[in-house]
């Protein structure tokens, strides 16, 4: 475990900004139980820090990101909220592809249904602050606004509906963020060869072009029991 109150300024609030469950700050890799998918994280992070992902024009990798898939209780979140903090700890800040100035949420952590209530909440009263967290996620407006690397948790749970807004705002989300180079972690319970049956085939397809699928297992099981 590190002590937040032993950062710099700056990434004290990048990572206290950053809407991080509260009962992972502070959680580090070496906190966690090794497994190979840990390694395969650690890996894909340093391409980050490489500057072969975040808006790597011209690369292979720009753009890509992570499916951590997996049963309940496995520590998929945990490992999404401690790759976040890695991060902002060890990311040279030319790598941000940024100016000099400090980016106010270089990564950013929200639970897939919370997403869904915030868009929701704009139609019915807009707020100038909630929009352009919104933006900075979706990867529009300044650059200094971009949600570097995001984080969107417990895909797999959302209410569904005929009309299908709800898929429809993960397949455009997914899509802009992507097509902007700035990559996303997901974490889901729907197995990686199941997301065209359950999300459709064109993001089936999409999906193997945008991202590292991997596969999140505790070889305690439910860490929760």
């Amino acid at each position: 475990m590190y002590d937040l109150k032993n950062l710099p300024g700056t990434m004290r609030a990048q990572i206290t900004g950053a809407g991080l469950p509260l009962k992972t700050i502070g959680t580090q890799f070496s906190d966690l139980d090794h497994s190979p998918v840990m390694d395969e994280v650690q890996e894909w992070l340093e391409n980050v820090r490489n500057g072969h992902i975040v808006q790597s024009v011209g690369e292979a990798n720009c753009g890509v990101g992570l499916i951590l898939a997996g049963e309940a209780g496995h520590g998929k979140t945990t490992l999404a909220a401690t790759a976040l903090q890695e991060l902002v700890m060890t990311m040279p800040r030319s790598s941000w592809g940024t100016s000099e100035e400090p980016i106010r949420r270089p990564v950013f952590f929200m639970d897939y249904p919370k997403l869904l209530r915030l868009q929701k909440s704009q139609w019915a009263e807009y707020n100038d602050e909630t929009q352009t967290l919104l933006d900075g996620i979706y990867g529009d407006g300044p650059k200094e606004n971009l949600v570097r690397v995001f984080v969107l948790d417990d895909l797999g749970k959302e209410h569904r509906t005929m009309s299908g807004w709800a898929e429809n705002t993960f397949d455009a989300l997914l899509r802009s963020r992507f097509n902007a180079g700035l990559p996303t972690i997901v974490t889901t319970n729907v197995a990686f060869e199941n997301w065209g049956g359950v999300y459709g085939e064109p993001m089936g397809s999409f999906a193997h072009e945008a991202f590292i699928p991997l596969a999140v297992t505790s070889t305690i099981g439910d860490r929760r029991k």
